[in-house]
Formats: structure tokens, sequence, C-alpha cells
């Protein structure tokens, strides 16, 4: 495994929070949902499933990205803030205290935003469902079941997450442009949005189902080499 840190770095991108801000967060949140579900649409509906999938793989897709673009600009302060780690067949995944801390660590991580508002639709989330999908996930790499949610056929979106990331990031990326919400907060803001997903979608899906969903979805996107779907 390889680190990507600058050991002359001095900037932990974890304090940004306070000065990077996301301008009417709540506009965003909607603008950035509206935005998925005009996409996806076929004769005006989106199917929760397929909605919380892909709102899942571009967000955990957004947590490895924001980390590999502050590696770029030398801004890591920690030989273990983003791991690169080589399959057998040469292929490449990221870890790592940053793509983790976007993802799941922080206090308005993907994850924590999905899990709250879950638990606020009623649904019982235990922090173990993460951390046990974490683990397998590192130990699909390189291996044809990564990326693969392990959901049973009628709760599976129609789509693999990174068919959704293909599909969707590079409009989404304009439309976080376009919204200006600056790098190191593009994980909380599509968090806003699935967030959001959770009371006015319809029709409602089980949240415990739904947080299953974007937890399968999301993780191993979290992992992948941005190179590829750039």
């Amino acid at each position: 495994m390889e680190s990507l840190a600058d050991s002359s770095a001095s900037v932990d991108p974890r304090r940004q929070e306070t000065e990077d801000t996301v301008e009417s967060p709540g506009l965003v949140a909607r603008a950035l949902l509206d935005h998925v579900i005009q996409e996806m649409a076929t004769d005006g509906h989106v199917q929760p499933i397929d909605l919380f999938g892909a709102l899942g793989s571009v967000g955990g897709f957004s947590c490895v990205l924001t980390a590999f673009d502050i590696a770029s600009a030398g801004d890591l302060s920690d030989d273990a803030d983003l791991i690169a780690m080589e399959a057998e067949d040469g292929s490449r995944y990221y870890t790592g205290n940053l793509p983790n801390a976007f993802l799941l660590e922080s206090h308005d991580s993907l994850l924590n935003l999905t899990y709250g508002a879950a638990r606020r639709s009623g649904a019982l989330i235990s922090q173990e469902m993460a951390m046990e999908t974490l683990r397998y996930v590192v130990s699909t790499i390189g291996h044809p079941q990564f990326g693969i949610p392990r959901l049973a056929d009628e709760n599976r979106p129609a789509e693999t997450p990174v068919a959704y990331v293909r599909r969707l990031w590079p409009k989404l990326a304009d439309a976080l442009d376009r919204n200006r919400v600056p790098l190191s907060r593009r994980p909380f803001a599509i968090g806003l949005a699935l967030e959001l997903a959770f009371f006015h979608v319809r029709p409602p899906l089980d949240p415990s189902l739904a947080a299953r969903i974007v937890t399968e979805c999301a993780i191993p996107m979290a992992r992948l080499d941005p190179r590829l779907i750039a």
C-alpha cells in the first residue's frame, strides 16, 4: 500500500468545516435531489430503490474524489490520510482517514446524515452495519464481487453503483459547481440530499432498507479510483 501524503503539508482538510460552507444548504439539497430525479426519471417517475442506490453511489464516490483532490493539491497532513491499494490485476483502490471521514467518521459525513434520517424515520440502525460492510468491501477488492450490493433481487437497484457514478457524476458535478459547493463539502451536500429523500420520496421506502441500500452502494464507491470515471 502506498501513502499519498506530502510530508511538508500542514493543512488538515477535516478542519475546513468552519471555513468552507455550503450557502443555503436546504436549497442546495433540494436542487441536487431534483437533479438526480430528473436525470433518472422514466415517465416522470423514479423507483425509490433506484434513487437511494444512485444517491448512495455518487455520494460514496464524492468521498474518495474529494480526498483525491486534496491529495493532488498537496494538502495531506498524515501518511494515513489517503492510501492507495493495488490489486493483483493492477487496478487501484483507495482508503485512509480522509475518505473515511467524509464517508462515515465525521459528524456530518454522508452515512451519518443517512443514518440520522433513517432513525428519525423509525429505523433501528447500528453503526456496525457500516463497519461490517467496510470489512466486506475491502475483502472484495480486485474481485468480481466488488461493488455488487448484497441485496435481495427485489431490493437491488436497477444499475450497479459504478454504472450510476458513470452515468450521473459528470452532470451532478456541474450542479454542485452551479450551487457553489466547495470541494471539501460535496459529500456533505449529497448527504443532505439523501436526508431529504427519506422524507419526500413517494411512495416511501422502508427506512432500514433505504439505509442498507445507501451503505451497500456508497462504501465500495468510496474506494474507487477516481481516474476510472474521469
